[in-house]
């Protein structure tokens, strides 16, 4: 079952929420974040069979909006979603019908960046652990300094064209050609960065930071062209509690067109969740 919630307005902007429930006896509620280098991306771009592979054994799903860069810094995108955190732990989580507040994050890419970075600002007890795909836990990295070789092999995008694209006022989504080309254009002349923050090594964890996140599942392609493997390794050996699935991909987004290693994945996200839970 599908459900539309909405969660908060402001004057220019809506954050609502999609509740996948589960269609078997429950087990714990999975909130989700989208990928899309914090530019692009929606909340409802999980595929079908996934959706379908995690309710089918009782995981229920709250995708979340959250607002996009660079209309807006990252400091108010994380700001709101600590927000709409709390707003689930206060009071959502009786709206879509679930015992109690307790929930893991999981996010793809900038999801799974900023579930470590909600981690590292909220005092929660609700949190019970992280599913991070193909993610990363700091913004001062070379590989996104720098020009990235991959998407230059992609069509030049010119900063006029781009200029076209970015709104005046605060979104959650918008025309997802306009706001991937946003995205390409900031990877092919690396100012990535700039377009969200100012002071990256604020929104960058520390080794501490990391030894102290909640038991976390990390899986991520051994030659990820975007995301640098590396930084899933990193966490995996510093986190107290954590596994890294390797996937043997040159894919970022593995799981968006190679299904059949996607479900096998999925599949090992469940049997994590199932032998997590069961502690």
């Amino acid at each position: 079952m599908k459900q539309i919630i909405d969660i908060f307005h402001s004057s220019h902007y809506k954050i609502s929420a999609t509740y996948y429930k589960a269609s078997s006896p429950e087990n714990s509620l999975l909130i989700y974040l989208h990928g899309g280098g914090l530019i692009f991306g929606g909340r409802e771009d999980l595929d079908q069979d996934y959706l379908e592979l995690l309710t089918d054994n009782g995981y229920s799903i709250l995708a979340l909006d959250y607002l996009l860069a660079p209309e807006n810094n990252l400091d108010e995108i994380i700001r709101i979603l600590v927000k709409t955190l709390e707003w689930y732990q206060d009071k959502g989580y009786l709206i879509v019908g679930q015992k109690d507040p307790f929930y893991y994050l999981f996010g793809r890419s900038a999801g799974a960046y900023l579930a470590l970075q909600l981690i590292s600002r909220m005092s929660s007890n609700w949190i019970k652990g992280i599913i991070s795909f193909y993610g990363y836990y700091k913004l001062n990295d070379a590989n996104f300094l720098y020009p990235s070789p991959h998407y230059l092999n992609s069509a030049k995008v010119s900063k006029e064209l781009i200029k076209t694209f970015i709104q005046s006022h605060p979104i959650v989504n918008g025309n997802q050609s306009e706001r991937y080309l946003i995205y390409l254009y900031c990877r092919q002349v690396g100012s990535w960065i700039d377009f969200l923050t100012d002071s990256p090594q604020d929104f960058s964890l520390s080794k501490e930071q990391i030894k102290n996140i909640p038991p976390t599942l990390l899986v991520h392609s051994d030659k990820d062209p975007d995301v640098p493997f590396q930084q899933s390794k990193q966490i995996n050996q510093l986190a107290k509690e954590s596994i890294l699935i390797k996937v043997p991909s040159t894919l970022h987004d593995f799981d968006r067109t190679d299904k059949t290693k996607g479900l096998e994945i999925y599949q090992q996200v469940i049997q994590w969740l199932s032998n997590h839970s069961a502690h």
